[in-house]
This record gives C-alpha cells, sequence and structure tokens, in this order.
C-alpha cells in the first residue's frame, strides 16, 4: 500500500497539477479537502474568471464561500446521463400523480351533474309570502308537464304577458316536481335596449345555463395536458364553443344516464326565452330544432316559456312545430275576484279604493302590486292614472305608434278594429287590414297574440284603458258635411 505522501509525489509527477488538485478533491473526504486546501490552485480551474476586464483580487478570492465553490464545480461535473435519469425519474413519478388527480377532480365534477340531475335545480321564488297569490289549478297543470312519462314525445311551449306571473308560477312547479327537472331562467340583461355585445349577452345565458347544471365549463385539465396544449396547439373544438352549447350538450349527455336509471326522460325548462329574439333568433331556432328531435326520439322534454307574442308566433312557423305539443298553455291574468282578493285581503285596500284600481290595471299581478305600492303610499288614484298612462304613452311613443310615428297608420288600423269588435281580431285579419307582417306588430308589447284561438287583443287592461281614454289620437274622426 502506498503512503499518503507517495500517492501525492505520483500524482504530482504524472499528471498536471491542477487536474491532481480536483483528483484529490473528490477522493478525500471533505475535512482533510478542506485542511489542505491551497487557494492558489483555484486560480488554473476552468471557472475562474480569467478575462482581462475583471481578475479577482486575493482578498476577493478568500473572501468567497469556500464550499459553495466546491459544490458549484463538483455538479458542473456530473454526467449528462445521470441529469437525463433524474429528469425521466421525476416525470415518471409526476406524470401519473397528474393524471390520478386530473381523473379525480372530473370523476368529482362528473357526480355533481349527476346529482344535481337526479335531484333538479329546484328554484327559490323571490316573491313574499304576504304579497303571494296561489294559482294551485295552473301550479298543478305545470306540474303535469314537468313529470313526464317515459312514453312523453312532444315539447311544450307556455305563454303569458309580461307581469302575468308566469316565473313565479313555474318556478314553484319546477322546485315541487323536482327531481330530473332543470330551470335555467335566461338572464333579463339580455333585452334588446342592451348595450352589450352578442359575445356577452350569449356569454351571461351560457353562464346561467351552467349555474342549473352545476356545470363548471372546464373539466380539470392535468399539469402534463397543459404543457401539451402549449407545444401543440390548442385543437380542442369543445372549448372553442360559446357556453350556452357546451352546458346544452352536457344537459344531453347526462340526461342519457338520468333516463337509463329512472325509465323517463328528464325536462329542461327555458324560461324568459323572448328576450333571445331578435337578435339571437338563430339560438332560439337551435333549441326549438334540438327540441323536436329529442322529442322524436323520446330523449328530453323541453319546456319554452314566453313572455312575448312573437315567439310562438315565430315558432308556429317552423318546421319543428310539428312536435309543439297543442294547444300551447296560456297563462293569463287574474280573475276579478282573486284580485279583488290580493288588492283587499293581502294588500290592505280600501274596497272602493281597490275597484277603481282594478279597472284600471285589470288582473296583470305586476301592476296590481305596483299600483297597490303606490296606494299604500299615500298617491290619489288620479296621481296613480297619471303615472301609469304616463309608462304606456312611453311604451307606444318606443313601438313609434304615436301620431306623426312609423307605425301609427298601421296601429290606428288594428285599434279601430279591436275597438269595434270586442277586443278581438283574428291575425289573419291583422295582415290584411295593415299590409304589415304581423310580427312586427306584435313585437312591440302593445299588443297580444294568443296562440290558442289565433287571436290578437290589447296587450293589457291598462292599454285598453289608455287607448279608450286617448281615442281622438287612434280613430279617424267622421267628417262633417254641411
Amino acid at each position: 500500500m502506498f503512503s499518503s505522501k507517495t500517492t501525492r509525489v505520483l500524482f504530482k509527477n504524472i499528471f498536471p497539477s491542477h487536474f491532481a488538485t480536483r483528483r484529490v478533491l473528490l477522493l478525500q473526504s471533505p475535512n482533510f479537502t478542506l485542511r489542505n486546501f491551497r487557494p492558489d490552485l483555484f486560480q488554473s480551474l476552468p471557472y475562474a474568471n480569467s478575462s482581462p476586464s475583471h481578475r479577482t483580487s486575493p482578498e476577493e478570492s478568500t473572501s468567497l464561500s469556500i464550499p459553495s465553490r466546491i459544490i458549484k464545480y463538483n455538479i458542473k461535473q456530473l454526467p449528462a446521463s445521470l441529469i437525463a435519469n433524474l429528469i425521466v425519474t421525476f416525470l415518471g413519478l409526476f406524470i401519473p400523480i397528474d393524471l390520478v388527480y386530473a381523473w379525480y377532480r372530473n370523476s368529482c365534477n362528473e357526480l355533481l351533474l349527476n346529482e344535481t340531475m337526479e335531484k333538479g335545480t329546484r328554484p327559490k321564488t323571490e316573491v313574499p309570502t304576504d304579497e303571494f297569490v296561489p294559482r294551485s289549478l295552473v301550479v298543478n297543470n305545470l306540474k303535469k308537464i314537468f313529470t313526464p312519462n317515459k312514453h312523453q314525445s312532444f315539447y311544450h311551449i307556455i305563454c303569458g304577458e309580461y307581469g302575468t306571473g308566469k316565473t313565479t308560477l313555474a318556478e314553484i312547479a319546477a322546485r315541487e316536481a323536482g327531481q330530473g327537472v332543470i330551470y335555467v331562467n335566461i338572464p333579463t340583461d339580455i333585452d334588446q335596449g342592451s348595450r352589450k355585445k352578442k359575445s356577452d349577452v350569449l356569454e351571461d345565458f351560457g353562464v346561467a345555463f351552467g349555474e342549473a347544471l352545476n356545470f363548471k365549463f372546464e373539466e380539470y385539465i392535468s399539469f402534463t395536458a397543459q404543457f401539451m396544449k402549449k407545444m401543440l396547439g390548442n385543437n380542442n373544438e369543445k372549448s372553442n364553443q360559446p357556453k350556452w352549447k357546451r352546458a346544452y350538450k352536457t344537459f344531453k349527455r347526462i340526461g342519457v344516464l338520468y333516463k337509463e336509471k329512472y325509465g323517463k326522460p328528464p325536462v329542461i325548462i327555458y324560461d324568459n326565452i323572448s328576450l333571445l329574439i331578435p337578435e339571437y333568433s338563430n339560438v332560439l331556432d337551435y333549441l326549438q330544432d334540438h327540441a323536436k328531435e329529442n322529442a322524436d326520439k323520446r330523449k328530453y322534454i323541453a319546456v319554452f316559456v314566453s313572455s312575448e307574442g312573437s315567439v310562438p308566433w315565430r315558432m308556429e312557423r317552423r318546421s319543428a312545430w310539428s312536435r309543439a305539443d297543442i294547444p300551447v298553455i296560456e297563462i293569463g291574468d287574474l280573475s276579478k275576484e282573486e284580485s279583488m282578493e290580493y288588492l283587499i285581503s293581502i294588500r290592505k285596500i280600501k274596497p272602493e279604493e281597490a275597484e277603481k284600481l282594478y279597472d284600471l290595471v285589470g288582473g296583470r299581478i305586476l301592476n296590481l302590486k305596483s299600483v297597490a305600492d303606490k296606494s299604500l303610499k299615500g298617491f290619489s288614484f288620479e296621481n296613480i292614472k297619471e303615472l301609469f298612462f304616463g309608462t304606456t304613452y312611453d311604451s307606444l311613443e318606443k313601438a313609434e305608434m304615436n301620431p306623426g310615428q312609423e307605425n301609427h297608420e298601421a296601429a290606428k288600423i288594428i285599434i279601430g278594429t279591436l275597438l269595434n269588435s270586442n277586443n278581438t281580431l283574428h291575425v289573419s285579419m291583422l295582415r290584411e287590414l295593415t299590409k304589415v307582417e304581423p310580427n312586427n306588430m306584435l313585437k312591440y308589447n302593445i299588443f297580444a297574440y294568443h296562440p290558442r284561438n289565433k287571436a290578437v287583443t290589447f296587450q293589457s287592461r291598462l292599454v285598453e284603458c289608455y287607448i279608450r281614454e286617448n281615442a281622438n289620437k287612434f280613430i279617424k274622426k267622421k267628417r262633417l258635411f254641411g
């Protein structure tokens, strides 16, 4: 065996001094290395800065951490194969764990979707209990629609003018029906007067659809998949679709599982569907076409709830109407008895005042609530009448039906006919008398269309009262001759 001294002499004679120093540093223990450390040898190491512009002074050299230099230098000497093995080992452990976690998250999301379908959306009603008018007959009829049997092969249309309480009644019926009923209330900011862009509006519709399903719109994507998408580009067609369509396809997919389990089709309710037209009629057409197709195949039952006469008028004109259940369900105003019960018993309005308020606005629950609020705040009947006639004038102005406006002449013909025919006009006569397509006159909420008997009427009692008191603006006066 060679002594330590002999070994150092041998290495010094055979190998270059700096190489021998490296070998000794690597082979000997850290304590020995530091004890026999020679700072001048590090001057010749490859990592030393030997550029002419900057040379490390002896003072700076001795001030640096000796162990950090050694560790840094030794890491650089690690073979490439060892580094590659470390990377492969890391990826071999990380990728399976990442994929398993992604699978776990996707499974949780899928479980939540199926639970939502089985329990139903069960929407909450925002009408205070002390102001609610129960309409058990209407609710029971809606519940029958929302609980189809396995042979059901039609979709449904529910119509009612704005303020009749359709949404409240549909929410109650959907909540009581429960299982398998998904209720989507299209946000009311999808209005023709909204300044939002089309893409923003449909985004809101998609979000509402997703919330009804508890759908998150993005399955958990593993870090591995995200890396591959960045490297190869995003070719996922699904992620490029609008949210409402992705939510619809998700409903359709989990609806298949629901029917297999319970033997009956699920139900999807689209409330406030009239807010999609005319700007987004293609979305309404898509939903109607698929409602017809899936009713044929008994996969799911769609229910469209509309507050505007132009929606059923449009839907009737399309071939997909062949699978719509007839007659269309219409939700109308409260009867006089129900209205007086609401004003007197629930809102505590004096009977004589309640009678005048009913004569002004009829049984439209939204208007009844509003006039009752004003009366209880101390408004006189004449003040209330002036306020509501002002809103009716504004509606006619927006519809361009006031004197001197574009639609005034056509409106005069319709109004004159309604006043002379007990407030009823067949829709076919509207086109014949005015030479205007009915849809162009029905979309302004001045006139109402009733699909059950194809009749056109005033949109509300309030509109009719305003017209009658201002008949001279809308009815031609007879000329007097000498």
